[in-house]
């Protein structure tokens, strides 16, 4: 009996640990873009928000651009000046023009921004794309 007892305790306690690392993220995060196929060698403008219950909170972000699935290509938003090395921090929302490359043309790839707050999670946004010549 006591055995039951503890094996019931032990698999309970293990549903409350999982469940607790597979939180979602406490905000929310969203991507604006013109459509699904962004012409190559032309700007491409995106719009990135996060916000909590509808008012701006401090985020950062990144891109990732996968092909079947697999991460080919991580790069950082730039939007005021050069090229970025980390992620680029935020509040609210920010607009980035993203520049296809013509070697891109007719893949079929995900355009992903993994949008983090500090103490919040993170989302990943992903947005299917087909560039065009």
């Amino acid at each position: 009996m006591r055995r039951r007892i503890l094996f019931s305790l032990i698999a309970v306690l293990a549903l409350l640990v999982v469940a607790a690392g597979a939180q979602a993220a406490s905000f929310d995060a969203h991507l604006k873009t013109p459509g699904h196929h962004p012409k190559a060698g032309k700007d491409w403008p995106i719009k990135v928000t996060a916000e909590k219950r509808g008012r701006a909170i401090k985020a950062s972000a990144f891109y990732q651009f996968l092909y079947n699935g697999q991460v080919v290509s991580t790069q950082y938003p730039s939007p005021h000046g050069p090229p970025r090395h980390k992620p680029y921090k935020f509040k609210g929302s920010y607009k980035d023009p993203i520049l296809w490359p013509k070697r891109a043309v007719g893949f079929k790839l995900t355009f992903r921004v993994v949008v983090r707050a500090k103490h919040r999670g993170k989302v990943k946004l992903n947005y299917r794309v087909r560039v065009r010549d």
